[in-house]
């Protein structure tokens, strides 16, 4: 009996823990959102050398229209970072990558939460990617502009919108490529990161197991 019980905890545990090397990135997305975690850590990119960024290949910290396209802001993104004007062109430095470079936020502790104002939304997958890294520099998933624009069905091509990302599994970094065989550039400012950890299942499911199994004995003595 108890070897059975084991081995009936053991198969439910190993269905309910999620894969170490791919991660369910749940997002949302709208024009002038903003981060849905309170207290999550804020960063807009206006000092010279953001700690939690490092460019690499034809990237930079942009002002104004500068190679890019800057994002355009709706009033409660800017607000919310305490950035102005309101309306219109990022007037604050923001992070332009262009194809065949890269800019990674890296995170002194995992994170499970990534928010982020991504500017000038690509209409096909694969031209403007997020890459999720875990502590071991392991891929465990990706969201591109086709994956924001089916988060909201009223986004369009071009649109800027505030972007929410949590991930079932905690990230280390998260990399931000533009694919180099398309000439589109990724833009993007107002980031916000939390330690949010999704609330667990498998307490649940092995009270239900244990619950199934003691019943199980029962009608068998019975």
């Amino acid at each position: 009996m108890k070897k059975h019980l084991l081995l009936s905890i053991a198969g439910i545990l190993t269905l309910s823990i999620p894969s170490l090397t791919k991660a369910q990135l749940y997002v949302t997305a709208d024009i002038g959102g903003v981060p849905i975690v309170n207290g999550a850590t804020l960063e807009n990119f206006d000092e010279p050398s953001p700690a939690i960024l490092t460019l690499s290949g034809p990237a930079y910290l942009l002002t104004g229209s500068g190679v890019a396209s800057p994002p355009s802001f709706s009033g409660s993104t800017a607000a919310y970072f305490g950035e102005s004007p309101a309306n219109g062109a990022d007037a604050s430095p923001y992070v332009g990558v262009e194809p065949g470079g890269s800019a990674t936020l890296t995170f002194s502790t995992p994170q499970n939460y990534l928010g982020l104002l991504w500017g000038t939304i690509d209409p096909y997958g694969g031209m403007n990617v997020l890459t999720f890294y875990d502590s071991a520099n392991n891929v465990i998933g990706t969201i591109d502009g086709g994956t924001v624009l089916s988060a909201n069905s009223s986004l369009n091509p071009g649109d800027t919108a505030y972007v929410n990302i949590t991930s079932t599994i905690a990230f280390s970094s998260v990399v931000a490529t533009a694919t180099p065989i398309f000439p589109e550039s990724f833009e993007f400012d107002d980031v916000a990161y939390a330690p949010v950890v999704p609330e667990p299942a498998s307490i649940t499911l092995i009270g239900l197991a244990l619950a199934g199994r003691f019943c199980f004995r029962r009608n068998r003595i019975g």
